[in-house]
């Protein structure tokens, strides 16, 4: 049986990725509010749109910024699940191909697709918004599950839920 990490461990590290990305997101607003306001991105002529075009990518990661600190709220107030005996969000899989290579999953109730390390090992986090993750819902250890990846249909069996 594949190995897994602590799934309290995989959650923290799911989390801390999320604050990750929003202090990025977050130094990116700045600079690019900084680079729209800056006496340089003043338009030479009525072609010119780097102030304009600045502004547009500020409001991008303004609004990239809200909807991390709502992933982040809604965590605040979930609760992850002791055990899972079919797939559902908190749950922590692992799936083995036709070849018996494991993919180990985390089913994240909230936020994007991402990948954490946890004790050495890699994690893939699936939220129910990707083809895999809506498959894997409600399936049990032994059950099987195939999505169409790029065009091509790959299938895996539910080796460990916890």
């Amino acid at each position: 049986m594949p190995r897994l990490p602590d799934k309290s461990a995989v959650h923290e590290a799911v989390l801390g990725a999320i604050k990750q990305r929003l202090s990025q997101t977050q130094e990116t607003l700045r600079h690019s509010h900084a680079a729209a306001t800056h006496e340089e991105a003043r338009a030479d002529n009525k072609y010119d749109t780097r102030s304009l075009e600045m502004s547009y990518l500020a409001t991008g990661m303004t609004d990239r910024i809200a909807q991390l600190r709502q992933v982040l709220s809604a965590y605040h107030f979930w609760t992850l699940p002791e055990r899972a005996d079919v797939v559902r969000p908190g749950a922590l899989v692992v799936l083995l191909d036709e070849e018996d290579v494991p993919l180990r999953c985390y089913i994240a109730p909230y936020g994007s697709a991402d990948t954490v390390v946890v004790e050495e090992m890699k994690i893939r986090v699936i939220t129910l918004k990707a083809p895999l993750g809506r498959a894997l819902v409600g399936k049990s250890e032994g059950d099987e599950v195939s999505v169409k990846v790029d065009g091509v249909i790959r299938s895996w069996e539910l080796d460990v839920i916890c």
